[in-house]
């Protein structure tokens, strides 16, 4: 099995080379923008998080909610003027003549202003919105029993898009309709009208909201001790709201939490008529402020064009890797041509000594660390015994020179290089052990073929 070729991303030094500065001024600016980028970084790592965070959580929108009050009459005008329950039965009128009315409560959600058909969301049923529905009506209790009609939302209950309720009956009837909106989030209404007027609060808020004004209403009149932190002193209008002039912290939503309430349900008086024709509409329809779940996240501003701006941030990091990679050579260049300039003979001399140690290196003649010194010392040894003073400095020449050599190891890219090296004999060795284990497959495999025609001959 070939391996196969994977393009490794070169490593880029976005650092200036050391005392450029000295030569290029400007070369400041530059230090600055890349202390600038970090923070930048840093910002934008974090505003990610959020985003992230964010689209994770619904998103709801407030739609207007129109709710609709209307009966239905029928087998009115043969009836008698006023008939009791015992009247009221298939016995004397039969099933299709006994005089009865309809009550219909239905809801429809209102499309925005400038709303195409195609834009158009799914439809939404009228029982969505509502935890539940009670119809009171007002009729004689000695006559009809089932005067009080309630729905609540059940767990596996479909939703409707509107509710009726078919009663017997001749004459007009008052009822009450109490509807219990349904919101995204638990919302509650403040009891305390000195609360609401001093937090600004004009509607059901939620207790993250409620707190949150709280905590505004605290900092903007500069109410927290400066002495300790937790003390909030409270001036006259939230002292008299709250029972109270000093006011911890810890204790602050607990103390809030006795100001909330369910809020109040809406309420639709109507009459039922059954003497003004068939069919009869309320003078007004009722409009509801209702949130529903955002579904569609295709259109979500700036983030629509995070691919755009990564691939054109890729496109300037290879321009900046580039002129990077120009200046050190640059630099390179500049510091080998002014050693040159400033002493050519020493520099000829050390640019000899580095190429015969490298063609040492390349042809393997090179020896190293003990091995070198021990042969020093026996070369030594051979020229002349007696010569302890020319062994000692060969000696040391050889052990200074082994040390110094060997100090490069101790350099923090040895640990690197032994890793990258262990890694590429794993990764070889794990290949051949893939195709080894590949051809061993493929020949059980014509073996196996071989016994099949073997059999079938």
């Amino acid at each position: 099995m070939a391996t196969p070729n994977i393009k490794r991303k070169r490593l880029v030094e976005k650092s200036l080379p050391p005392k450029i500065e000295t030569y290029i001024p400007e070369s400041r600016l530059f230090t600055q923008l890349q202390a600038l980028e970090r923070r930048l970084d840093t910002k934008i790592v974090r505003k990610r998080l959020e985003v992230q965070e964010a689209l994770g959580k619904p998103v709801y929108k407030k739609r207007v909610l129109r709710i609709f009050v209307s009966n239905l009459a029928a087998n009115q005008s043969g009836a008698p003027a006023l008939l009791g329950a015992d009247d009221l039965d298939e016995g004397r009128f039969g099933a299709a003549e006994v005089p009865s009315w309809t009550l219909r409560v239905e809801g429809r959600l209102l499309d925005p202003s400038g709303t195409t058909s195609k834009a158009r969301s799914t439809p939404h049923k009228f029982s969505e919105f509502l935890n539940s529905l009670t119809v009171e009506l007002e009729r004689n209790p000695d006559l009809y029993k089932d005067n009080l009609v309630q729905w609540r939302r059940a767990a596996a209950e479909s939703d409707v898009d509107g509710f009726e309720i078919k009663r017997r009956g001749d004459e007009d009837v008052k009822t009450k309709i109490i509807l219990d909106i349904r919101t995204a989030a638990d919302r509650f209404k403040v009891n305390s009208p000195l609360l609401r007027e001093l937090l600004d609060i004009r509607g059901p808020i939620s207790k993250a909201g409620f707190i949150m004004k709280m905590w505004q209403y605290i900092k903007f009149n500069n109410l927290q001790d400066s002495n300790d932190p937790d003390q909030i002193r409270c001036d006259v209008g939230l002292a008299q709201a709250l029972g109270s002039n000093v006011v911890s912290f810890t204790t602050l939503p607990q103390m809030l939490h006795v100001f909330l309430t369910r809020p109040d349900p809406l309420v639709i008086e109507y009459t039922v008529r059954v003497n003004a024709g068939d069919f009869h509409m309320a003078q007004y329809a009722f409009d509801v402020e209702v949130e529903i779940e955002e579904t569609s996240r295709h259109n979500i501003g700036p983030l629509a064009n995070v691919q755009a701006r990564h691939r054109e941030l890729a496109q300037l990091e290879n321009q900046l890797a580039q002129k990077m990679e120009e200046i050190h050579n640059a630099r390179t260049k500049r510091d080998f041509l002014r050693s040159f300039a400033e002493d050519p003979v020493a520099f000829v001399h050390r640019w000899i000594d580095n190429q015969t140690k490298d063609l040492e290196v390349i042809l393997g003649d090179r020896r190293h660390g003990l091995e070198a010194a021990l042969s020093a010392i026996m070369a030594a040894d051979s020229s002349a015994e007696q010569m302890t003073a020319e062994r000692q400095k060969a000696l040391e020449k050889e052990t200074a020179k082994w040390l110094k050599e060997s100090a490069l190891y101790d350099e923090p890219w040895a640990d690197e290089a032994v890793f990258h090296y262990l890694s590429a004999k794993t990764q070889e060795r794990m290949q051949q052990l893939l195709q080894a284990q590949h051809q061993q497959g493929h020949a059980q495999q014509q073996q196996q073929q071989q016994q099949h025609s073997a059999l079938g001959n």
